[in-house]
């Protein structure tokens, strides 16, 4: 060509499709994700707060006028537990794990040709 550089069977060779620069658009996707993340550690906390309240309770079973005898108190079962006021919403968490789900997703589909492109500039680097 005359620019110097000739196509081999009718490729382009520029390089400039080998961009290796970090993306803002993946930085910020990561930075979302991160935030997910720590909600849905949040959400995960206020399960374990439940769970121990909910055996702290079972474990205290003493009357209050004398300390000394357990009361005798029904089981309370897992339907009545979870389904009463005090208890955290699944749906929370369950939303919050899908928007990790979709950002991972993206930053998958979005990092797919990079590491073709790493792979490239390896081979490259290696013959030079």
């Amino acid at each position: 060509g005359a620019d110097g550089v000739a196509p081999a069977y009718g490729v382009d060779t520029t390089l400039d499709r080998l961009d290796l620069s970090t993306n803002p658009y993946l930085e910020k996707h990561l930075e979302f994700l991160s935030t997910w993340v720590d909600d849905l550690s949040a959400e995960q906390n206020k399960f374990q707060y439940y769970m121990r309240t909910i055996h702290r309770g079972a474990d205290k079973r003493f009357d209050k006028r004398n300390r000394k005898a357990p009361v005798q108190e029904e089981k309370v079962s897992a339907k009545e537990a979870w389904g009463s006021s005090e208890a955290p919403k699944r749906l929370e968490s369950l939303l919050i794990s899908n928007q990790i789900r979709n950002y991972c997703d993206q930053v998958d589909q979005f990092t797919e040709g990079g590491f073709g492109k790493l792979y490239v500039m390896n081979g490259l680097q290696k013959k030079a």
